[in-house]
């Protein structure tokens, strides 16, 4: 099975599971006038919108290079947890917005047994997602798991304050669901803002690896001299390298064409990089590099 359909079929599991999860809450949350727990359910309702997102997102970005795109589709699965992280948000002035609503109504929650017991189950089957999502998230380096399953943790601790919010009403306190529906768009708005930090990473190219990281592996090879113009983007397993190396001048052409591969292999085999670009050079003299520090455009 390829990485993209072991993802897949983590989401479409993910998925089917938060439907159930999503259905229950808001069921019981109507039935029992909960605004704390009819947010948590549309919240629930959203981790199955923001699956069917990644699904999307993984079939795009499991094709392969195209004339239009020769580094490949790779970044759609990152614009995916974007769109999650959006989603994400529209949802908080959602919740707010109800709150508001709830505080200034006269409709009160009538918490039940049924509505704890709920409440209970999906807090048992968002522990046990969570943790299966974000293992396989970890094991197939994938963006769209790991935002989905941070996601879906936010579902725990959400869980945990509804059932304290009624609590709550249980004892009289009925502004306390709102007060509850207000954290749960908190905390949706942080998730949100974690994914966005992540994939934003990836979409700007930010720096992936440290450079002595990088060059730790490439100064492993036998004759390389040293290793300059360090560069690299995006996360493995679509992880990509540009760099220099050093060679004795003396060397024959083929034997410096066959170092460059090596260090090609060692980049991919050790740093998990899909594509590594490697220019071959002559060391500098003391001279050259205070060149090209000073002219960096001459110095070519």
């Amino acid at each position: 099975m390829s990485r993209s359909q072991s993802i897949a079929r983590v989401l479409w599991l993910v998925l089917v599971l938060n439907l159930a999860v999503a259905l229950a809450k808001l069921g019981v949350g109507f039935s029992v006038n909960s605004l704390a727990m009819i947010a948590d359910g549309f919240h629930s309702l959203l981790d199955s919108s923001s699956n069917v997102v990644g699904l999307v997102g993984i079939y795009l970005a499991s094709r392969p290079p195209d004339a239009d795109h020769p580094y490949g589709h790779q970044k759609y699965e990152s614009f995916s947890a974007l769109g999650i992280s959006l989603l994400l948000g529209v949802t908080a002035i959602e919740v707010v917005e109800a709150g508001i609503v709830r505080l200034a109504g006269d409709s009160r929650p009538e918490p039940t047994q049924l509505g704890f017991l709920v409440m209970a189950v999906t807090l048992v089957v968002n522990v046990l997602v969570t943790r299966y999502e974000g293992r396989r998230g970890r094991e197939l380096s994938s963006e769209i798991l790991l935002a989905d399953a941070a996601h879906t943790r936010s579902d725990i601790l959400v869980s945990i304050s509804v059932m304290v919010g009624l609590g709550a009403v249980w004892l009289g306190l009925f502004w306390v669901d709102s007060v509850v529906a207000f954290m749960i768009a908190g905390l949706i708005l942080v998730i949100a803002y974690r994914i966005l930090r992540r994939v934003s990473t990836v979409l700007t190219d930010s720096t992936s690896l440290s450079q002595a990281e990088i060059q730790a592996v490439v100064m492993g090879v036998p004759d390389v001299i040293s290793c300059s113009n360090i560069r690299s983007r995006g996360e493995p397993p679509n992880l990509f390298i540009d760099l220099e190396i050093q060679l004795d001048p003396d060397l024959p052409l083929w034997k410096a064409h066959r170092f460059a591969h090596v260090v090609e292999d060692r980049c991919r085999s050790e740093l998990n990089a899909a594509d590594v670009v490697v220019h071959v050079e002559p060391p500098e003299t003391v001279a050259q590099a205070a060149q090209r520090a000073r002219f960096p455009a001459s110095a070519e």
